[in-house]
């Protein structure tokens, strides 16, 4: 079955943007701003002649966004009633209590799991957020369980979101911090005052945020590690990746689940001192039998990840760089003699893609069926030449696409995209 695409726009030179998608049970939002049809943010959100009124131009945002979303949910066989999981991204930590606002007065009492990242930049300079969306259709008949009251998952009543839902057989669980129930960083997560060693800070951050926050939310939701099939980690202090990694892996046994890392600054989440936030998508375990593992010959950030998993006519994909052998991939490399032949970033990412089409493939899919692409840049300007990487004839149809820049420094020397796909398996 052919992926539905809704709301398709036509931006300056050429790019062609698929907000919403629909894949069989599913319906995926990506890349929503409060935005004209040609890609400009609207003008009457904005009012720069009027910069005192009220609510303040993120709130207005926000309730242009979700317009927007109630609009295509509903052309595409759902609604705001069956939004399973928000993502949010943002250059100014200013404009989360206003998107707040603007959340419960449309969510309100329902507010699925969610996660806030601040990043440096997004594709429109004067827009103040982002939105992702996911939603089950109304003809999947999935019903959406949230935690109980009094489940112990604490989550700050300012966003009201829920810590976990169950939809179908999916679980969805929040963005964690390694936070206690006052909202600040356990005092188990950091090494401790005054000293300079005693425990490596990320690991002790890693090992609470799993076995205070992720292992209780999964199992509140009739989960467990083992069924969990994409985590996205947000990591601020990118020179933690090796260290967080020993913790991540341990986790699981050796054996991790599909995971997309990516750099930002740090501060980057609701509790400052925090420098890793983690949400996941997790199989209930009355499915467990349903997991499909796609194993094939690509190299990721890890060599004991799983590229991809397939669930309920879904692709959960790993994060893919254009790197080879520690380093970046050698169609990437530019001879510092000789730099103006060679553009390093779109040479990543069509390595990344080439690694794409190959787990795509192997999950008796293609390109084609990609619901979601979130492009992680260290620098935006580079958004362009990568998103020519792309096929042109799927480019020409529309990506379901969004870019924000994070944090410069990728892992490796001379990093500079993570790619982050979801995808369908038609069935």
């Amino acid at each position: 079955m052919a992926l539905e695409k809704f709301g398709t726009r036509e931006y300056a030179g050429g790019v062609v943007h698929a907000p919403f998608v629909r894949a069989g049970k599913w319906v995926f939002g990506t890349g929503l701003r409060a935005t004209l049809p040609d890609g400009r943010l609207d003008p009457d959100v904005v009012r720069s002649t009027r910069p005192l009124g009220v609510p303040p131009q993120s709130q207005r945002e926000a309730a242009a966004i979700f317009a927007t979303m109630a609009h295509h949910l509903h052309l595409a066989g759902s609604s705001l009633e069956r939004v399973a999981r928000l993502d949010q991204y943002y250059p100014d930590p200013r404009a989360v209590d206003p998107y707040h606002v603007a959340r419960k007065n449309v969510l309100a009492g329902r507010v699925s799991p969610s996660t806030s990242i601040i990043v440096n930049r997004l594709l429109n300079l004067d827009a103040a957020m982002d939105l992702q969306v996911l939603a089950a259709t109304d003809a999947s008949g999935y019903q959406l369980r949230q935690a109980a009251a009094g489940s112990g998952l604490h989550v700050p009543a300012t966003s009201g979101y829920a810590p976990h839902l169950r939809v179908g057989d999916l679980v969805f669980i929040a963005g964690q911090l390694a936070r206690d129930a006052s909202g600040q960083l356990a005092a188990e997560a950091q090494v401790p005052a005054g000293q300079q060693w005693n425990g490596t800070g990320i690991q002790l951050e890693t090992d609470y945020l799993v076995q205070h926050r992720l292992v209780p939310a999964l199992t509140d939701a009739g989960s467990r590690l083992g069924l969990v099939l994409k985590a996205q980690v947000y990591l601020s202090q990118p020179d933690d990746l090796p260290a967080f990694w020993l913790s991540w892996s341990k986790a699981f046994g050796g054996r991790v689940p599909p995971t997309t890392v990516v750099p930002v600054r740090h501060p980057a989440f609701g509790t400052s001192a925090a420098t890793v936030e983690i949400n996941v998508v997790a199989a209930h375990e009355s499915a467990a039998d349903a997991v499909r593992d796609i194993d094939c010959d690509v190299e990721l950030i890890a060599g004991d990840m799983i590229p991809a998993r397939a669930f309920d006519g879904l692709l959960f994909v790993a994060g893919l760089m254009g790197i080879a052998d520690g380093g970046i991939c050698p169609s990437a490399q530019v001879d510092p003699s000789a730099p103006f032949y060679q553009d390093s970033a779109a040479a990543q990412m069509a390595d990344a893609l080439r690694k794409a089409t190959k787990i795509f493939a192997a999950a008796g899919s293609d390109l084609s069926q990609v619901t979601r692409a979130l492009h992680f840049h260290g620098d935006l300007r580079d958004f362009r030449n990568c998103h020519l990487a792309w096929d042109p004839a799927l480019r020409a149809e529309g990506i379901p696409f969004t870019a924000v820049e994070v944090a410069q420094q990728m892992f490796a020397p001379g990093a500079r995209v993570v790619l982050d796909l979801w995808g369908h398996v038609p069935e």
